[in-house]
């Protein structure tokens, strides 16, 4: 039986990529940076993305700080969100408030990831105060634009009912979204709803098939993590019904409307719990 929803940990890195990879990272570690300015890094004649990006992958902060700033002050919505989660990986509070004030612009400007870095700090009280109606809103903005990761997190905030009310249809709704852009984690959540019967009807071939074909798209060295639980449910299963899941879970794939069976499940569940 699965306790709770599990939520993605955000690659926060420096402004992430700019296109979103497939959700099968779990868990990321982040690296300081040592935020000293150093007379030797002196500003470049010609700022660059490039070369704040390559400075901050070596931990450079003199160099990717002085990159970003000039490019940041002339509105850039990238460089904003690059330069604040530079300074918010720096352990001064004067820094980490500066970087919050770079976030925010960059989020005001439009930027998805600087929307969904933000809402995910709030959520989690990273170097700001937990704030569950900021953190929703932020991370609403994420999804809504298309944002997989932030999808996801969408549907865990519905699930917990944190910054909005608890709506289970809502919350495998937004899950479903990251799963059909090949979101890993909301996979393992689709089948956790199935297993617990949570805003999908209670169905453990269905639960096991969920399990199967996300178990197979993540990392082997981190698939240890699910053992337990996939496991749990191939327990309910005879070998034959397991085997045939295990077959189709090979052959899924994301895109558009993959998943339309699990929201027509979704809809029948909240009309049967008379909220349809």
């Amino acid at each position: 039986m699965f306790k709770m929803r599990f939520v993605a940990c955000m690659a926060v890195l420096i402004g992430l990529g700019t296109a979103v990879q497939a959700q099968t990272t779990i868990t990321t570690t982040i690296s300081p940076v040592n935020c000293k300015l150093d007379p030797a890094d002196a500003a470049p004649a010609t700022p660059s993305m490039g070369g704040g990006i390559a400075a901050a992958g070596s931990n450079k902060f003199g160099q990717a700080y002085n990159n970003f700033l000039p490019l940041a002050q002339k509105g850039d919505a990238e460089a904003q969100r690059r330069l604040g989660n530079l300074l918010m990986r720096c352990a001064g509070h004067e820094d980490q408030e500066l970087g919050l004030g770079w976030l925010s612009k960059a989020a005001d400007a439009g930027d998805t990831q600087a929307a969904y870095m933000l809402g995910t700090r709030y959520m989690n009280g990273a170097g700001v105060t937990q704030d569950d109606d900021k953190a929703f809103a932020l991370v609403s903005k994420a999804a809504q634009a298309g944002m997989m990761e932030a999808q996801g997190t969408l549907g865990y905030l519905y699930s917990a009912g944190r910054g909005t009310q608890t709506d289970a249809y809502q919350a495998v709704v937004w899950t479903v979204k990251a799963a059909e852009q090949g979101g890993v984690i909301s996979l393992f959540n689709i089948a956790r709803d199935y297993s617990e019967g949570a805003g999908l009807p209670q169905d453990n071939d269905k639960a096991f098939y969920y399990m199967s074909t996300a178990f197979v798209r993540t990392p082997p060295n981190q698939r240890g993590k699910f053992a337990t639980l996939i496991n749990g449910i191939a327990a309910k299963l005879n070998l034959r019904d397991r085997q045939d899941a295990a077959r189709r879970a090979l052959n899924w794939a994301p895109g558009k409307d993959s998943l339309s069976d699990v929201l027509n499940d979704a809809k029948k569940s909240q009309k049967q719990n008379g909220k349809g």
